[in-house]
């Protein structure tokens, strides 16, 4: 049994199936990539129980077989080696379901050891909605939610973002409990009841590593329990996370009496700056006039800093306090010139958004602020 390939063509799916591989794992299975071979084709299987990368690439062949190699060994190999043809011949030992497979470049000879296998059963789920997106879109959905996810084992729907899918809008949102972020896009279906799935980060961003395609199709099963992407040849499912969500509506204040505008770029590299001088991570914003200030202080080194920004301001003068690195993470995350900033006391939530869209509210992140010494 033999195969013939490329190098370069054979280190793409690899590398990418490969992403579901765990680190560590007492199933042996989990340790291979399962290559499932027909002719003209080879169908390359990755999967660590709850999330599975499939890919396929054409290759010379006539035959038809399905063995694992150890995912780690073959990567490494292909990383090692130049782009050359390059072929595969499987050889089974003798009553047993080990086999060599012996790989021959121009300029070497080598043998892997592997696994003779019935083809990787995959459950088969039924889905029921699909919806497609422009990749640059839906990846931007991504970048901007998973950052707020939390790390928590504890609150296990926390550790992924919510979508929610109703009429031609996707919404995603993530919290840890100390910001929360919402973001909305427009998508191909027009779904008239609302729609819950609470997808895992790691998932996400696995799924930024794998988009090769310009457009992406998400599918959702009929339990509500599993997931698939679609990007060109390389097919993604896993299992979503069924706690249910908190109610973040709750926690997204309605009315806020003062607001800033002010250029990002400036406001970003000064929180980036001064919050570097704070012993506990927090920063003071001073907000009077047309003008903010942004205070930092170490007390036991007796380090400080301050910076004044000017800013267009419309309320009551105040003073509140934040995390800086939280700060920081949401200013990353606009994407526009000028910011508005919503505020209504020192302990109530504060948002941010981009100013154009004051309206429709597309992408809010929500940071709680923090107690601070006057």
């Amino acid at each position: 049994m033999k195969f013939i390939t490329s190098i370069r063509q054979l280190q793409d799916p690899v590398g990418k199936v490969s992403q579901a591989i765990p680190a560590k794992t007492m199933d042996p299975r989990f340790e291979n990539v399962h290559l499932s071979i027909e002719p003209g084709s080879l169908t390359l299987f990755g999967t660590d129980g709850e999330l599975s990368i499939t890919a396929k690439s054409d290759v010379e062949t006539t035959d038809t077989v399905n063995i694992g190699i150890n995912a780690r060994l073959l990567q490494d190999f292909l990383r090692s080696m130049y782009d050359t043809s390059v072929s595969f011949t499987i050889e089974r030992q003798e009553i047993s379901d080990h086999g060599i497979v012996n790989i021959s470049t121009d300029k070497g000879k080598y043998k892997i050891a592997c696994l003779f296998e019935s083809k990787f059963e995959k459950y088969e789920k039924s889905y029921d909605i699909s919806i497609e997106f422009e990749t640059s879109e839906f990846l931007d959905l991504i970048q901007k939610t998973t950052f707020a996810c939390s790390v928590d084992g504890m609150r296990p729907a926390m550790m992924g973002v919510l979508f929610e899918l109703e009429g031609s809008t996707i919404t995603g949102v993530s919290t840890d409990g100390h910001r929360l972020v919402r973001c909305r896009k427009s998508s191909s279906l027009d779904i008239h009841e609302k729609q819950k799935i609470v997808v895992p980060a790691r998932v996400l961003s696995i799924l930024q590593k794998l988009s090769q395609h310009q457009s992406m199709t998400m599918c959702i099963d009929s339990d509500r329990r599993f997931v698939r992407f679609i990007s060109g040849n390389i097919i993604l499912d896993a299992a979503l996370i069924v706690e249910p969500y908190p109610n973040y509506d709750a926690v997204i204040p309605v009315e806020h009496d003062k607001h800033v505008i002010i250029e990002r770029a400036s406001i970003y590299d000064t929180v980036r700056r001064v919050g570097r001088f704070s012993s506990i991570g927090d920063i003071k914003m001073v907000i009077e006039g047309q003008s903010m200030k942004l205070m930092a202080e170490n007390t036991n080194d007796g380090e400080a800093a301050q910076e004044e920004l000017s800013c267009t301001y419309c309320g009551e003068d105040i003073t509140i306090g934040f995390n800086s690195k939280f700060i920081e993470a949401a200013l990353a995350h606009l994407d526009d010139k000028e910011i508005r900033i919503e505020l209504k006391s020192p302990t109530t939530a504060v948002i941010f958004k981009p100013h154009k869209e004051i309206e429709d509210d597309k992408l809010i992140i929500l940071v709680m602020p923090v107690r601070i010494n006057n």
